[in-house]
């Protein structure tokens, strides 16, 4: 039987991952944000579901935060995009808080120390590590542990805030951004209409 270790996060490794993929995956940061950007704002003005682009941009949140070399985080790739939500303001979200998450990891390591040291959790724990595969999700890592926890209990407040700047949006906001053409401008950019072409079919 597997004895469960604690093992508390290396900030650079996981910083190094995230940033790496934020850098190549896409061709570059600054292309890998404005497709989905654009998407997000044609969602924002269309006649898309406020719940869909809520729940987009609250389950980009949950991966966007998460470290990206465990099999956590393509589990629930995978599994997010089971769900009904509008793929550009999800990819999106997940850049974003990408960014962000780095500087929030020392919260995140406090956080999951606690919960992987707490006592009466330990019994669980050992018997999660002896499961199969589970190991690979490196659940007993302080800042994966931290960041999933953080992620789900955000979950609720993103998805509310989010809802209600969609419907500011639509009713008070949306007229100020068409008055300056500025999604016009930003499409007629050099080379950003093949871009959006090549990720249509993925948000």
């Amino acid at each position: 039987m597997k004895k469960f270790i604690l093992m508390q996060s290396n900030k650079i490794d996981f910083h190094a991952s995230t940033y790496l993929w934020l850098f190549f995956s896409n061709g570059g940061i600054i292309f890998a944000m404005l497709a989905p950007f654009i998407k997000f704002l044609q969602a924002l003005s269309n006649n898309t579901a406020p719940g869909q682009i809520a729940h987009g941009f609250a389950l980009g949140m949950i991966l966007g935060l998460l470290p990206k070399d465990n099999l956590l985080w393509y589990l629930l790739f995978v599994f997010f995009f089971f769900f009904r939500i509008q793929r550009g303001v999800f990819s999106l979200s997940v850049i974003i808080w990408a960014l962000i998450a780095p500087l929030l990891d020392p919260y995140f390591d406090y956080i999951g120390f606690y919960i992987l040291s707490y006592e009466k959790f330990q019994p669980m724990f050992r018997t999660l590590v002896n499961i199969p595969f589970v190991a690979f999700t490196k659940f007993n890592n302080t800042v994966v542990m931290g960041s999933f926890v953080c992620g789900i209990c955000a979950y609720i407040p993103i998805y509310i805030l989010t809802r209600l700047f969609v419907l500011l949006w639509r009713r008070y906001l949306a007229k100020y951004v068409r008055k300056f053409g500025f999604l016009t401008i930003v499409k007629q950019l050099p080379g950003i209409s093949k871009l959006i072409e090549l990720v249509e079919d993925y948000v």
